[in-house]
C-alpha cells in the first residue's frame, strides 16, 4: 500500500464532541464521580483534493501549523503508522489513509485477529457511596448497573473495587468490595466473564486477601491491584497460580511503556493495557512483537472516550493477541457508528475505509465553533 505523493494536508479542524452515557457513573478507588458524559477531543484533516479523515486528538494549533502543507506520504506510512513528530494526529491519520486507500484500518493492520470482537462493560463503578452526604446504598446500585449492561447485551463485566483506599475504612471497604464481587457473580451466573479493577487502591497483601475471598468466583483478570513493580507483580502471579486460580494479572494503563518493558519481559503480567489514545495506535503496533515474544495478551485501556470503544476493536481485529475490548457506552450525535453491530457480547466491525465512523458535518462545525479551532493552508 502506497499513498499518493501529491496529497497534502490543507486544513486541520478541532472540536470536542460530547456523548451521553446511559447513566451517571460513580467513583473508582482514586477518583470521584465520573459523571454522565464522555467527551472526545477530535481533529478532522482535509487534503488539497478534498478527502477527509478524523479521530481523537489532543493536538493544539501549533501542532496543526506544523502539519499544514505536509505531504500525507511524509507524515504517515501505512505499514508503520505515524512518526513521533506528528503522533498527536495518529488516529486521524490512520482514518485518512484508510479513506484514500479504500481500506479499513483493521485491513491495514493485517486482519490477524478474530471476528466479531468481544467487548466488556467497564462501567461498574463505586456507585453506592457519597462521602460528602454520608450516603451508602449498599450493593444494589452495582447490581443495577450490571442489569443495565445485561439488557444492552453484554456478557462480560469489569467491576471497580478498592473502596478502602479513601472512600471507606479499609476493613469495611474490603468487605464491601468482596460482597459486590460475589453478588455480581451470583447475578450473572457462571458462564459470563467477571473482571475486577483496583486502580492501584490496594497493597499487595490486601490484593491477596481479596483474592482469598473471591478466588472461587472465576475472576478473568485482576487489573491494577497495586502500584506495579517487577518483584511484586511476579510474586502476585505466583500467588495466583499456586492457589490454583486462572485469574490473569492486568496492568499498564497509566504506565510509561518504556519503563514497563522489564515487567513484561520478566513475566510479571498476563495482560498489557496501555491506553490506546494516549499511547497511540502506531506505538501499539510497534509494541506487538514484544507482546508476542513475552507470551502475553494486549487489551488497550479505554475510559472517558466513546470513540476509543471502536478504535480498539479495529486494532483487535487487525492484530492477533488482543483480548477483550473496553467500551464507554454513550450516545454521541455527531459520530455515526451504524456500521458496527453489537450482539451477544461482541462487536462486528465494518469493512468501511478508515475507522468507518461517520462525522455529521453540521454538528461538527457547531462543536468546532464553540470548542475548537480551524487552520488552513494559505
Amino acid at each position: 500500500m502506497a499513498l499518493p505523493a501529491d496529497i497534502r494536508i490543507s486544513r486541520v479542524e478541532a472540536a470536542t464532541l460530547t456523548g451521553t452515557r446511559p447513566r451517571v457513573v460513580g467513583r473508582n478507588s482514586r477518583r470521584g464521580v465520573h459523571g454522565g458524559y464522555a467527551r472526545d477531543r477530535v481533529v478532522r484533516l482535509t487534503t488539497n483534493e478534498g478527502a477527509a479523515g478524523w479521530g481523537w486528538s489532543l493536538a493544539e494549533e501549533d501542532d496543526a501549523r506544523r502539519l499544514i502543507g505536509a505531504r500525507l506520504c511524509d507524515v504517515f506510512d501505512p505499514s508503520t503508522g505515524t512518526p513521533d513528530e506528528h503522533i498527536k494526529f495518529d488516529l486521524a491519520l490512520w482514518d485518512l489513509a484508510g479513506v484514500l486507500l479504500g481500506e479499513a484500518v483493521h485491513g491495514m493492520l493485517g486482519d490477524g485477529g478474530s471476528h466479531p470482537v468481544p467487548l466488556y462493560d467497564g462501567s461498574i463503578y463505586i456507585d453506592e457511596l457519597d462521602p460528602d452526604t454520608g450516603r451508602d446504598d449498599g450493593v444494589e446500585p452495582m447490581l443495577d448497573a450490571v442489569r443495565t449492561g445485561l439488557a444492552a447485551g453484554f456478557n462480560a463485566f469489569k467491576v471497580k473495587i478498592g473502596r478502602g483506599y479513601q472512600w471507606m475504612p479499609k476493613d469495611a471497604g474490603m468487605r464491601r468490595d468482596i460482597d459486590v464481587i460475589r453478588a455480581i457473580r451470583d447475578l450473572i451466573g457462571d458462564d459470563m466473564r467477571l473482571l475486577i479493577d483496583g486502580n492501584n487502591g490496594y497493597t499487595p497483601d490486601e490484593a491477596r486477601e481479596v483474592m482469598r475471598h473471591v478466588g472461587d468466583c472465576d475472576i478473568y483478570w485482576f487489573e491494577e491491584p497495586f502500584p506495579e513493580s517487577v518483584d511484586e507483580c511476579i510474586a502476585f502471579r505466583d500467588f495466583l497460580r499456586e492457589a490454583g486460580w486462572d485469574t490473569l494479572l492486568a496492568d499498564g494503563e497509566s504506565s510509561r511503556p518504556d519503563d514497563f518493558d522489564d515487567i513484561v519481559r520478566a513475566g510479571g503480567l498476563d495482560v498489557i493495557q496501555f491506553d490506546l489514545r494516549f499511547y497511540s495506535l502506531t506505538r501499539w503496533l510497534a509494541y506487538m512483537p514484544l507482546i508476542r515474544e513475552a507470551g502475553v495478551i494486549a487489551a488497550p485501556h479505554n475510559w472517558g472516550s466513546h470513540l476509543s470503544g471502536f478504535y480498539i476493536p479495529q486494532f483487535a481485529l487487525g492484530c492477533a493477541d488482543v483480548s477483550l475490548a473496553e467500551i464507554d457506552s454513550a450516545t454521541m450525535p455527531a459520530a455515526s457508528t451504524e456500521g458496527y453491530v453489537f450482539a451477544d457480547g461482541a462487536l462486528s466491525v465494518p469493512d468501511t475505509p478508515g475507522f468507518g465512523i461517520g462525522l455529521d458535518d453540521a454538528l461538527f462545525a457547531e462543536a468546532r465553533d464553540e470548542t475548537g479551532w480551524s487552520i488552513e493552508s494559505a
